[in-house]
């Protein structure tokens, strides 16, 4: 938080208490003033000092979320020290933070890919995590990743940043705008099919979108959709997990039992998906 910021919420919680607990004092004098006069000002005095600890304990509870926050963020630092040494990027990369992948994800990604070497990646979504596949496909000669974005204007500005970083022949956005979908009978709403066509055999997809703001389980319908379209060796790796992430992987691992989860202890959640090694057949008797 700036410095500034911080002076402002430091000045309006020395002014929220004092007035807090004086309202709390008046309005316990009044009640208890009619009720039992001879305890008015103990019981005031009372409920004074229960709303001054109630907001310290508000605000102490504010202090250490804020304090968690900035560990982490500290602890982003070598993941993208890291990230740049590896994949020593033309032009500065877009910043990691917000909505964007976190540095500890983009090098995970790095990794895996060089680990891997895919052909095809696909993402939902775009940004700079599209620019750290790409220059991580670079570093192996061959690949392309193609990003589903659902934003024309965003989609446009990811072009751009492409463009800029010289990565046209590895990576590609394609406006992918939401629209129904229908899965098991249930009707959903992801990304429009039309944008998948040719995408088949995909060795690694990306899923970070569609956003929680426009709409609820709205990363269902991804992997039911790619799981017919990835490779026998494909990879699902899914970004940013909170309460429905968590259920919407739960509902997945019913769907597709096939589909082994390994969960990772990254800034922002991150979990693989990788089909489960084939039972070897019993021995014959």
């Amino acid at each position: 938080m700036p410095t500034a910021a911080r002076g402002r919420a430091r000045r309006l919680w020395a002014f929220k208490v004092p007035v807090g607990a004086a309202i709390a004092v008046l309005a316990a004098s009044l009640v208890v003033q009619q009720v039992a006069p001879s305890v008015a000002v103990l019981v005031a005095v009372a409920l004074g000092v229960l709303v001054v600890l109630v907001e310290q304990r508000r605000q102490h509870a504010w202090i250490d979320g804020r304090f968690e926050e900035v560990v982490s963020d500290v602890a982003q630092i070598q993941p993208l020290l890291e990230l740049e040494a590896r994949l020593q990027p033309r032009r500065p990369l877009p910043a990691l933070r917000g909505y964007a992948i976190a540095p500890d994800f983009a090098l995970m990604l790095a990794t895996l890919i060089a680990e891997e070497q895919p052909e095809l990646v696909v993402e939902t979504g775009s940004g700079v995590s599209t620019l750290v596949i790409a220059y991580a496909l670079e570093k192996l000669g061959r690949g392309r990743v193609v990003a589903l974005e659902l934003d024309a204007g965003y989609a446009a500005k990811t072009r751009d940043e492409i463009e800029r970083h010289g990565l046209s022949a590895y990576a590609t956005v394609v406006h992918a705008p939401l629209a129904p979908i229908e899965i098991d009978g249930k009707r959903y709403t992801w990304h429009s099919l039309s944008a998948l066509e040719g995408l088949d055999h995909i060795d690694l997809v990306v899923d970070d979108g569609p956003p929680r703001y426009l709409g609820e389980m709205l990363r269902y319908a991804s992997l039911p959709t790619f799981a017919g379209r990835l490779s026998r060796r494909g990879l699902f790796v899914l970004d940013f997990v909170a309460d429905e992430e968590r259920e919407t992987l739960a509902l997945w691992k019913r769907r597709h039992p096939q589909f082994a989860q390994e969960h990772l202890d990254t800034k922002k959640g991150n979990v693989i998906l990788r089909r489960a090694p084939a039972a070897a057949p019993a021995p014959a008797p």
